[in-house]
């Protein structure tokens, strides 16, 4: 049975070695996949084996690239990880060569003790191949549509593919995202400037905001029995010296924030840092 260990210390997000030959304009991880020689899934299983002794109680964030693509390899990353930590898995939900959505929720739902939540990233265009509707059915966990609006919200036909959106996925729990990488620290809290806001605000009921951190907010709603959040983030994690997220890099080596804002970390400076 999941124990439900109170978070302590910062998000541990480790970006899986391997790709998920998508495309997403929105995508800020892709530029780390560009070349995959020095990936090394055993240096992670280091860098996790760190983690879990300083911060034995964090959230941990299996990320990429995609976290599916090798399945037997994602089998041997919930394995290692130890238990006390809340664990949250990114994927686009590919379904392989010669498996089937069944196979998929099988290998799954044995971890259905370990894992706390799986978001799974669909949008109002395919920018991925998406697998039937019917696997979430299928799944023993909390599961959670993951989408990022791209499109302009001022534009008609957005709003049309939103409320389509939302149908389609009536009865899930739904978070709509805001495009981080046009996301500032001026910008990350304002909504009466945001005209995604504004449009989720007419075709869903507004709830109550939730609490601010450094670097991300988000908003709830509600429409036909989902609950719909807004989430706003900015592309890096690290505000005011404080940092936020700690990443382990597809290398292994572990950094102390997203992408290009990271700076290598060392024993030190895991210990010393102020965490959010």
């Amino acid at each position: 049975m999941k124990k439900d260990f109170p978070k302590i210390g910062p998000t541990v997000t480790m970006f899986v070695p391997y790709d998920c030959n998508n495309a997403c304009p929105f995508c800020v991880n892709k530029k780390e996949y560009r070349d995959t020689s020095s990936f090394d899934l055993n240096r992670c299983f280091q860098a996790l084996d760190l983690m879990d002794r300083i911060f034995p109680h964090n959230d941990v964030v299996l990320t990429g690239g995609e976290p599916l693509a090798e399945l037997g390899a994602l089998q041997n990353i919930l394995d290692h990880i130890a238990d006390g930590h809340h664990i949250y898995i990114n994927t686009t939900m590919p379904v392989g060569e010669g498996q089937t959505i069944q196979d998929v929720a099988d290998i799954l739902n044995k971890y259905a003790d370990r894992i706390s939540c799986i978001n799974v990233s669909r949008h109002l265009k395919h920018y991925v191949k998406e697998c039937p509707d019917e696997i979430f059915k299928l799944f023993k966990f909390r599961t959670r549509i993951n989408c990022v609006v791209f499109e302009d919200a001022k534009d008609p036909e957005t709003r049309e593919k939103l409320i389509k959106f939302l149908d389609r996925f009536q009865g899930h729990e739904i978070q709509l995202r805001a495009n981080y990488s046009y996301l500032t620290l001026e910008n990350v809290f304002d909504t009466e400037n945001d005209n995604l806001f504004k449009l989720i605000s007419e075709i869903c009921e507004y709830k109550y905001p939730l609490e601010k951190e450094r670097f991300r907010t988000g908003y709830v709603f509600e429409r036909n029995g989902s609950k719909i959040t807004y989430h706003k983030t900015l592309p890096f994690a690290k505000v005011d010296g404080v940092v936020g997220d700690i990443i382990i890099r597809q290398t292994g080596r572990i950094y102390d924030d997203w992408n290009e804002y990271g700076h290598e970390l060392n024993i030190n400076d895991l210990v010393t840092h102020q965490y959010k």
